[in-house]
């Protein structure tokens, strides 16, 4: 919590709207977090450095957080018309959608670090190697780099840009799963309370095999998404590895010309801070919904779990997203502190 107080702190200081009583306050936190400095220098000098022409005020930015506030939430048609303005905001501020620079923390072994997020927290950051990371909220990321190998132990969901290094193969591990890989684009998502877990390859090729079954390499091509149950089903020593589609063919070649980090796509909806879901059980959903939003989801109804909802959510609160959903099914909700009771 201390941390995302930090965040707000500085950007306000950046964009030029902190008072005096802020001022004391985050000289407060760097007092007792001295290394945190480090932090702020670095945003200091990527503000001061980046051209003032592809800015928005932050005036203007708070308009426009005001006016998606006051909007009624959609729940089908995704909300596209904050994108361009608010990704050059965010460029500058770094955390303002809620992702922050973080360098990972270097374990006993001087070879390892390791990364985590709680709820709705999101992080940003490049490995050792050049390797770029996304690591979306409640999640976990050990990487260990040396002169021979590259290996990543992963629970929760992350994104990749691996750096090419033909002689130090990149190898994720998550759960069950195991994902080699040289330069490329993807995505994988191992929550150990979700049902799937799931890859999906944006650019390059990657191979991917279970523990029990090393020798059976599944290979797959950008905007492939492969599936597999989770720890139960992986018991099994006759768990199928499942290759979907993640685009019709007509979609595909468009998708090609895109740049690597395809905010369309829901599996990668998450990195450009929007959380888009298809299909999902209301039950599923409210998984989602908790790491979003970093709240605890209690159903009192045993039917609600089972509705189906497909929709998109960015700039919404958790009430707004609630409410939004209340437009397509029947239920009601009761909202206490970070608690939600569905009933």
């Amino acid at each position: 919590m201390q941390h995302h107080r930090f965040d707000e702190l500085i950007t306000a200081k950046l964009s030029g709207t902190l008072d005096h009583s802020g001022e004391q306050e985050l000289a407060a936190l760097l007092e007792q977090h001295p290394e945190w400095g480090a932090e702020l220098s670095v945003l200091e000098q990527y503000w001061q450095q980046a051209p003032e022409v592809e800015e928005p005020s932050f005036a203007v930015f708070r308009e426009m957080m005001d006016k998606a506030e006051a909007t009624p939430a959609a729940i089908v048609k995704p909300m596209h018309w904050w994108k361009p303005a608010a990704a050059a905001v965010v460029a500058g501020l770094l955390c303002m959608a809620g992702f922050h620079l973080w360098k990972p923390r270097t374990q006993p072994d001087s070879n390892i670090q390791l990364v985590q997020t709680g709820k709705a927290e999101r992080r940003q950051f490049v490995l050792s190697d050049g390797s770029k990371v996304h690591l979306n909220a409640s999640s976990q990321l050990k990487c260990h780099l040396d002169p021979n190998s590259r290996e990543i132990w992963l629970e929760g969901e992350a994104y990749f840009e691996v750096a090419k290094d033909v002689h130090r193969p990149f190898i994720v591990h998550a759960a069950a799963l195991n994902i080699h890989a040289l330069g490329t684009a993807f995505n994988v998502k191992a929550y150990p309370q979700d049902e799937q877990y799931e890859t999906t390859l944006l650019e390059g090729a990657v191979e991917v095999y279970l523990n029990k079954k090393p020798e059976q390499k599944v290979r797959l091509r950008p905007y492939e998404k492969l599936l597999v149950g989770s720890h139960t089903a992986l018991a099994s020593p006759e768990e199928k590895l499942v290759i979907k589609p993640v685009l019709s063919k007509g979609a595909l070649a468009k998708a090609l010309a895109l740049p690597v980090i395809d905010s369309t796509l829901r599996e990668t909806a998450w990195i450009s801070n929007r959380l888009q879901f298809d299909s999902l059980s209301f039950e599923q959903l409210a998984r989602e919904l908790e790491r979003w939003y970093g709240v605890q989801i209690e159903f009192r109804n045993e039917g609600v779990k089972k509705y189906i909802f497909s929709g998109s959510f960015a700039s919404e609160t958790v009430i707004q997203a609630l409410q939004a959903l209340q437009l397509t099914e029947d239920f009601h909700y009761k909202y206490q502190g970070t608690q939600i009771i569905i009933y």
